[in-house]
C-alpha cells in the first residue's frame, strides 16, 4: 500500500497539474503527505478550520507543520453561518452535511487548482451469511466530491488519490483487510458505540482496520492521532437515507480478481438489485 501510495504521488506530479491537498491531520491525509515530501514532490496544502468544531484537528495541524517544516494554507469558515445553504444542498443533491460544508470549502479555493481527495473509505458489506460484497454509490462522500466539482464549475479536477486499480488492491487484498472481513462477528458484537459512528458496517475501515494497515506499512513515520472528526460536534445534522439508494454491490472475490486482471481490463458493474444486503 505504501509502495503504490508513492506511485501514485509520482504519476500525479508528471501530469504538472496544480496539486493542492487538503490535510486534516487524520492517517489518510498524513499519508499522502509523506509520500509526495519523502520523495522531494512540490504541492500546496490547505486545512479547512471549523473555529470552535475542529480545534483538535487545527491543533493536530500545528504538530505536522512542524513535523515537515511545511506551508498550509488555512481557511477559516463557521457552519453556523451558512446553515440553511448546507441543507438546502443536502436535500437537493442527497449529501451529507460534511460533504455539504466541504463544497463550501471547496468554492472558496482558486478555480485551477486539482483538488486531491484521500483513499476511499472501502465499504464491503457482509450479510448474514457471511457473504461478502464491495459498494459503491452514488451518494457516497467519496463520489459526492467528485461531483461538487461539477456543481461549482471548476477548471480544476478534483482527483481520487486512491482509486486506480493497483492502489485499491493493495488494501483490499491485503491480509490485514481480509482478516477483519473474516472476524467481524468479533467486533459487531462486542456492544462497542459511538455517537453518529456505525462501528458494525460503515465504519468498520476507519476504526478497525485503516490503522493496522497504516501501522503495517509506515510504522513510525506517521503519527497515529487519536481518531476523530470535527464533524461530530456540528449542532446540525441531516437524515442521510439515500445513501444505498443508486447503488452497486459486487462480489468482494470477484472484485479483486478484477483489479488483478492486469491492464486494459474493463467490467461494468450498473446499480443492481441481483445481490439481497
Amino acid at each position: 500500500m505504501k509502495e503504490e501510495s508513492d506511485r501514485r504521488a509520482l504519476e500525479l506530479a508528471e501530469q504538472g497539474s496544480h496539486l493542492v491537498l487538503c490535510l486534516s491531520a487524520g492517517l489518510d491525509s498524513q499519508s499522502v503527505l509523506h509520500s509526495f515530501w519523502t520523495q522531494g514532490i512540490p504541492i500546496n496544502y490547505v486545512f479547512f478550520y471549523m473555529p470552535g468544531y475542529n480545534d483538535i484537528e487545527y491543533n493536530q495541524l500545528q504538530i505536522l507543520i512542524k513535523k515537515y517544516s511545511i506551508k498550509c494554507n488555512i481557511i477559516d469558515l463557521d457552519p453556523m453561518s451558512i446553515k440553511e445553504s448546507v441543507l438546502a444542498d443536502c436535500k437537493q443533491y442527497g449529501m451529507a452535511v460534511i460533504q455539504a460544508i466541504h463544497k463550501h470549502f471547496l468554492s472558496l479555493l482558486p478555480k485551477d487548482w486539482d483538488v486531491l481527495q484521500m483513499v476511499h473509505d472501502p465499504f464491503v458489506k457482509i450479510t448474514d451469511s457471511n457473504n461478502f460484497y464491495y459498494f459503491q454509490g452514488f451518494h457516497d462522500p467519496e463520489i459526492i466530491r467528485l461531483r461538487v466539482g461539477d456543481i461549482l464549475n471548476r477548471t480544476g479536477k478534483t482527483i481520487s488519490y486512491g482509486n486506480t486499480s493497483e492502489f485499491m488492491y493493495s488494501y483490499l487484498n491485503d491480509d490485514i483487510f481480509k482478516s477483519a472481513l473474516h472476524s467481524s462477528k468479533y467486533f459487531d458484537g462486542n456492544g462497542l458505540t459511538k455517537d453518529r459512528v456505525d462501528l458494525r458496517d460503515l465504519d468498520r475501515w476507519d476504526y478497525y482496520i485503516k490503522p493496522l494497515l497504516y501501522g503495517k506499512y509506515w510504522k513510525d513515520e506517521l503519527i497515529y492521532f487519536p481518531k476523530y472528526g470535527g464533524w461530530e460536534k456540528l449542532p446540525y445534522s441531516y437524515n442521510m437515507e439515500c445513501f444505498k439508494k443508486n447503488a452497486l454491490i459486487i462480489p468482494y472475490f470477484e472484485f479483486l480478481d478484477f483489479l488483478s486482471s492486469g491492464p486494459g481490463q474493463v467490467k461494468r458493474f450498473y446499480e443492481n438489485i441481483s445481490y439481497t444486503v
